[in-house]
C-alpha cells in the first residue's frame, strides 16, 4: 500500500475485501488493529494517519458530542444502519479534507 489514504480508498471501493461485513464497527475494529500492529512494530505514524485522527476529533465537534462515545457510534447515530454509517464515514472524511484544503487555500 502506498499510503494510508490509498488504503482508505481501497476499503471504500471494496469494503468486504478488508472487513468481514460492510459495517462502521468492522471498520473501527480494522482501524484499531491497523494502529495496534504499527505501534507493535515501532512504525511511526504518518502525516495521513495523524490527519485521520484529527478527522475523528472533527466528527465529535461536527455533531457537538462531548461524551465518551466512539466516533463510530456517533456516525451510526446519524445514519440509518451500519452500512450507511460506513458510507457516511467516507463522505464525512471527504468533507473534512475539502474543508481543510479550502482553509489552506485561504491562508
Amino acid at each position: 500500500m502506498d499510503s494510508f489514504y490509498t488504503l482508505l480508498q481501497e476499503i471504500k471501493k471494496r469494503p468486504t475485501l478488508y472487513l468481514s461485513r460492510r459495517s462502521i464497527f468492522d471498520f473501527q475494529s480494522f482501524y484499531f488493529g491497523y494502529n495496534f500492529s504499527r505501534r507493535q512494530l515501532g512504525i511511526p505514524e504518518t502525516h495521513e494517519e495523524l490527519e485521520f485522527e484529527e478527522f475523528l476529533q472533527w466528527v465529535r465537534q461536527l455533531y457537538n458530542v462531548e461524551t465518551n462515545q466512539s466516533w463510530a457510534s456517533i456516525i451510526l447515530f446519524h445514519s440509518s444502519d451500519e452500512r450507511d454509517a460506513l458510507d457516511g464515514l467516507f463522505n464525512l472524511f471527504e468533507e473534512f479534507l475539502d474543508e481543510k484544503n479550502s482553509l489552506k487555500n485561504k491562508e
